[in-house]
């Protein structure tokens, strides 16, 4: 039985990884924006006490993350909307770059659509997950987009979630 381990807090045992620097950075949408298809930009990083950045977090930069070392990251996007009227579909997308940022293609899509049943708003809610293996920090990016086919507000709050992306690294590469 060998067992390795290495500066970084990997630990491997019989060459399988046990044990890697794990990370989670909860970001918000902390108020209410009306949004038309395209990127979400104005995160910010959670102020509330559970959603705080453990260990080293993501950087952020006009609606573009960017990841603070390699690994397999779990990423969690909720995205609150609502309107007063119908809206056949609204949706997020998770689009990943590896290239810094000159192109992206999409990871995951999640759709809802808004039916008003009275004269106040009607919500929704979508919700998308998907593992990506960051295998050069330097040059992967990520962004999330709404897509509608008319414009909504993105549900924002400072003290509850209502829209969010939680970023999680799981393993190392």
């Amino acid at each position: 039985m060998a067992i390795t381990l290495f500066p970084d807090g990997r630990i491997l045992h019989n060459g399988v990884e046990m044990a890697s620097d794990k990370m989670h950075d909860q970001w918000v949408v902390e108020s209410d924006g009306d949004s038309p298809n395209g990127l979400i930009t104005n995160w910010t990083r959670s102020s509330l006490a559970y959603g705080a950045a453990y260990l080293t977090g993501m950087t952020h930069s006009s609606g573009i993350f960017t990841f603070p070392k390699t690994g397999i990251y779990r990423v969690d996007l909720k995205i609150g909307y609502y309107r007063s009227d119908h809206r056949r579909y609204i949706g997020g997308i998770m689009k990943l770059s590896t290239d810094s940022g000159s192109s992206y293609g999409d990871l995951t899509r999640s759709y809802t659509g808004l039916y008003d049943v009275s004269s106040s708003q009607s919500y929704g809610t979508t919700i998308s997950q998907v593992h990506v293996d960051i295998q050069n920090a330097s040059t992967h990016r990520i962004k999330f987009e709404c897509v509608n086919d008319n414009t909504v507000t993105v549900y924002g709050a400072n003290d509850d979630i209502r829209t969010m992306v939680m970023f999680e690294r799981i393993a190392g590469t």
